[in-house]
């Protein structure tokens, strides 16, 4: 199921004029590029509201599983402490405004699919008790059509190298979360469609020259449902400048540990 925005629901505002507005972000390495860019862009289309932004995200992350990149080992975003930051938030009047994306990672970590679904059905209920719109998109459906094995290996050897998932186990467990995905669209809770356009040649990442236009289309969703009129489009400049920044914060932040997580990050 995607999301049909009639006439009704694309003209009235769910922002309350006067109530400040929380955007959590939760993903993996999507989100980790581009939360820079996409973060600035949602806060001046949503300008003169006040936004604050927490974000959960990283490369390799997992929701229920840890994981990470060399030896970064990010904790599952299930158990991150951003839930209980944006409740205390969201008692003090704030709306919130949830993404939910790169869904996947765990099953290259071999965690049952039922125990993935679980996860996200509990994550869907934790921001449905903030009373948040919550944003997701689906796995990539190359893989539900079956990738040639050969190039599941070499991105598994090259991505996850100590991954031991198999191709059938793999593409089987991303079947069953789409299909869970698909259904679980209902009244504040939102499918963005359409992502698989963006992704570059390994069927997982969005292209260098299309993840502005990307995290645009997903901002234009959000904002369609919102009833906010969103006319900008994220620059291509904006966008490799915010691949710049999640590099320095890899790099400087979470391998070598120079600088000071952003308490926005989490």
């Amino acid at each position: 199921m995607t999301v049909h925005l009639d006439e009704k629901s694309a003209s009235s505002n769910l922002l309350h004029p006067e109530s400040p507005v929380l955007l959590i972000l939760l993903g993996a390495s999507n989100l980790s590029r581009g939360c820079f860019a996409f973060a600035r862009h949602l806060k001046a289309c949503l300008h003169p509201h006040s936004i604050e932004v927490l974000i959960a995200s990283g490369p390799g992350r997992g929701y229920y599983a840890s994981g990470g990149l060399l030896n970064v080992v990010y904790p599952p975003i299930y158990s991150s402490d951003i839930f209980e930051v944006a409740q205390n938030k969201s008692e003090s009047g704030t709306q919130v405004i949830a993404l939910v994306t790169d869904i996947g990672n765990d099953i290259m970590y071999d965690v049952p699919t039922e125990r993935l679904i679980e996860t996200i059905q509990q994550i869907f209920a934790r921001l449905q008790s903030m009373n948040a719109e919550i944003f997701y998109t689906t796995l990539p459906a190359a893989f539900e059509k079956k990738v040639h094995p050969v190039w599941f290996y070499v991105l598994r050897s090259v991505l996850l190298p100590s991954s031991r998932v198999s191709y059938d186990k793999a593409t089987a467990g991303i079947i069953a979360v789409n299909q869970f995905l698909r259904e679980s669209a209902s009244e504040h809770c939102h499918l963005i469609p359409d992502m698989d356009r963006y992704l570059g040649f390994d069927e997982i990442h969005y292209g260098w020259l299309r993840a502005h236009h990307a995290w645009s289309h997903v901002a234009k969703v959000m904002l369609d449902v919102m009833g906010v009129e969103g006319t900008r489009e994220i620059s291509l400049p904006r966008m490799l400048q915010s691949y710049w920044d999640e590099l320095k914060q890899v790099v400087w932040v979470d391998m070598m540990g120079l600088q000071k997580k952003n308490p926005e990050h989490f």
